[in-house]
């Protein structure tokens, strides 16, 4: 079936040469394929080109033959036609270099896109005002792109309604979505003699069923009076059902053989289903005789009607119009076209409106992979939002056209000519499978490895939801995700174990956020993030190079910035409570000490305060010299220069007191050699050192501020050690 068989001529505009001094043959020739009639067409050029002797008319009879094959969708044929032209034809190429373009077409229609964008590129190259070949090389490069990343629809070919002939356009004929009604050009039609355009008889349009087992039942043509019914000798087709599927609306064309001169060429017709059949058809009053009027689908309660026509004020070729139903008057008013929004200087055919409105429509004027591409447009209160082509697989480089939905599910049928199907117009079902997106991962010890089962990881979306999971004994979760989404994921263990105050406290802090996002991601897939738990120690955390101003309480700016670490921690453990503790070297007196230690502790708990961290979440303490550091594992490095790899430099040590390194400090290998693990830096000790420079270094690991985790699980309302207690 051609595209454009209800439609006959006027849904083909064919580049007609001048007149020709010719025999018969050619003359028959010319008079099919001026009316589109391309078998005949075709069987006569065949025959013509065997007498002429004439080359510049022999060279046209192959031009004309050349586009009847690619009206008949026979592009093989018609490239070799094409690309004979091209060879031979010298002068008439220079003047026809639609020949070049019509190439162009046919390669892309193989889907041989770079041999099409060489000729679309040729062809510019003659006609750079001519938007088709630019238009025609964009539609390969998307061609390519889009075959090379198509969408999540699953297409397949429904046999069992397809036979050898064109079988095509069709539409739901329940509620159940179990009965289709659709156009066949398949033997036992009613509309009997050989169509000129497809050598097939006209089409009826016929009805199957689908079973339990998932089978269709055998096609049979709707019944009804053969001529005042539905299914009359003429072309009978893109049929479409009312909201209840108890009215049937399709078209009818009667002058498919150029004989019928005072019938209207294609109107829509309407007819009531009684019982297992159809009563006498209906024409709508649509239009006047010269006009098409084809392609009828229903929306809005069955009171707007979207139809194809090329009645004047349009935007060229066939356009979608669309009228309102008076009941009243019982008749269609208010006719309108869709406008440049959604119509073209090309052809838009076939609308179909989703159950949430949108509005499916095919397309050869917009930029597409094929010859018709199936194209979608959301409705707005002004207007027609951008026309979305449906790319691949729903369109090919061949006609994709006529596709339905089942109601707001992703799934139905549409047609195309595709590779793959048993006539040269099958229907296809689609369907959208669902896209699944899951996250895994396990949650580990950061340190250890060790598994951690029980822990509770929780995701929080950016479009509000919020999900938690306990891991499994193997310490594993799983969540699956929406689409177009970001997620942060978040872990903590629920493992318990009890401090010095006698409250049972989390083992580990909160893990860092893990970013996650299934922005952009087309296919089902699982998404691995595991999580890591730092284990909170029992004692103090240092926080390195908290610095106050000399002999005062005053936190210097630099440290502030180092204490947010400590406002982040916070924040990503809302049942935290800490003890910030502040130290001092054992010089002067120890009352003094101790009171200094505890004006500056306060003075970085105040800081805390002033970031948003709740003040019951904390404790000051000042200890002064009462609590001289414990050296651990390499602390010297560490907690200062925040690395054990490299040995700092004197810029690292620079600014004490306005002094290097040097002049202050032991070099880096005497600390190494001196402050080793288990070293208590007391009175004692540091009276013991040989140098001054360990002795200043002595003094500067104990004047710190540590914080230590007291608890856990505390909520809003409590003290910081409890319901009730005193700080």
């Amino acid at each position: 079936m051609k595209l454009k068989n209800l439609l006959t001529v006027l849904l083909f505009s064919a580049f007609t040469l001048g007149a020709m001094a010719q025999h018969k043959l050619t003359q028959k020739a010319d008079n099919a394929f001026q009316k589109g009639f391309w078998n005949a067409a075709i069987e006569n050029y065949s025959l013509a080109l065997k007498r002429e002797k004439d080359a510049e008319i022999k060279m046209k009879i192959m031009y004309n033959m050349a586009q009847s094959y690619a009206g008949a969708k026979e592009y093989k044929n018609a490239v070799t036609w094409f690309k004979k032209i091209e060879r031979k034809g010298g002068a008439f190429v220079d003047t026809h270099p639609e020949v070049l373009l019509k190439l162009a077409h046919a390669y892309k229609s193989m889907e041989k896109y770079e041999e099409a964008m060489n000729s679309y590129k040729a062809y510019s190259d003659i006609r750079p005002d001519d938007e088709q070949g630019k238009k025609g090389a964009k539609s390969c490069e998307l061609a390519i792109r889009w075959t090379d990343k198509p969408t999540r629809y699953k297409i397949e070919n429904v046999r069992q309604l397809n036979s050898k002939y064109d079988d095509a356009i069709p539409a739901y004929a329940n509620k159940r979505y179990k009965e289709i009604v659709y156009q066949s050009y398949r033997t036992g039609a009613i509309g009997k003699g050989d169509n000129p355009v497809s050598g097939q008889a006209f089409p009826d349009i016929y009805t199957a069923k689908l079973a339990k087992n998932g089978k269709w039942s055998t096609p049979a043509p709707i019944t009804g009076d053969e001529k005042v019914g539905v299914n009359t000798k003429f072309a009978e087709g893109g049929p479409t059902m009312n909201a209840k599927m108890n009215t049937l609306y399709f078209t009818r064309c009667k002058n498919f053989d150029g004989k019928v001169k005072k019938e209207k060429s294609c109107q829509i017709y309407k007819s009531v289903k009684r019982g297992k059949d159809y009563a006498e058809a209906e024409m709508l009053l649509i239009g006047n005789d010269s006009m098409i009027v084809a392609h009828p689908t229903l929306a809005n309660k069955d009171q707007t009607l979207y139809f194809v026509s090329n009645m004047p004020g349009g935007m060229g070729g066939k356009d979608i119009w669309v009228a309102d139903f008076d009941k009243k008057e019982k008749k269609w008013v208010n006719i309108r076209n869709l406008g440049s929004d959604v119509n073209t200087p090309g052809d838009e055919l076939y609308p179909f409106v989703h159950a949430d409105g949108t509005l499916y429509f095919s397309s050869n004027g917009h930029v597409g992979i094929g010859g018709f591409d199936i194209f979608k447009v959301e409705k707005l209160d002004d207007g027609w939002g951008p026309v979305e082509n449906m790319k691949v697989p729903i369109n090919s480089s061949s006609d994709d056209i006529a596709i339905i939905f089942e109601n707001e599910a992703e799934r139905g049928y549409l047609t195309s000519n595709r590779a793959g199907g048993r006539g040269r117009m099958d229907v296809w079902s689609f369907n959208l499978p669902k896209l699944v997106i899951c996250v895994e991962g396990v949650v580990k010890d950061k340190k250890t490895k060790e598994i951690l089962p029980n822990s509770k990881v929780v995701i929080t979306g950016s479009d509000g939801s919020n999900f938690e999971a306990i891991t499994d004994e193997t310490g594993a979760y799983k969540f699956c995700l929406k689409p177009n989404t970001t997620y942060q994921i978040q872990a903590n263990n629920d493992k318990t174990q009890t401090n010095k105050f006698g409250t049972e406290m989390d083992m580990y802090f909160t893990s860092e956020k893990a970013l996650v996002s299934t922005i952009g991601v087309e296919d089902s897939r699982t998404l691995v993030q595991d999580l890591e738990l730092e284990r909170i120690p029992d004692s103090g955390i240092e926080l390195p190079n908290i610095e106050y101003e000399y002999n005062k309480a005053t936190l210097k700016p630099s440290s502030k910035l180092k204490l947010n670490t400590l406002v982040d921690i916070m924040k990503e453990n809302p049942g935290l409570v800490i003890e910030l503790g502040s130290h001092s070297d054992f010089r002067g007196p120890s009352e003094y000490n101790r009171n200094l230690a505890q004006r500056r502790a306060e003075s970085a708990v105040n800081y805390l305060i002033s970031k948003g961290v709740v003040k019951e979440r904390m404790v000051a303490k000042g200890y002064g010299e009462d609590s001289p550091k414990v050296i651990d594992s390499s602390y010297v490095q560490k907690a200062y220069f925040g690395t054990a790899d490299a040995e700092p430099t004197a810029k690292d040590y620079s600014g004490v007191d306005g002094r290097t390194k040097e002049k202050v400090f032991a070099s880096f290998a005497e600390q190494k050699a001196t402050f080793v693990p288990g070293v208590v830096l007391n009175e004692a000790f540091i009276k013991s050192l040989k140098s001054n420079g360990l002795v200043q270094c002595a003094h500067q690991m104990n004047r710190r501020t540590e914080f230590k985790v007291l608890r856990t699980d505390w909520k809003p309302g409590e003290t910081a050690l409890g319901d009730g207690e005193k700080k």
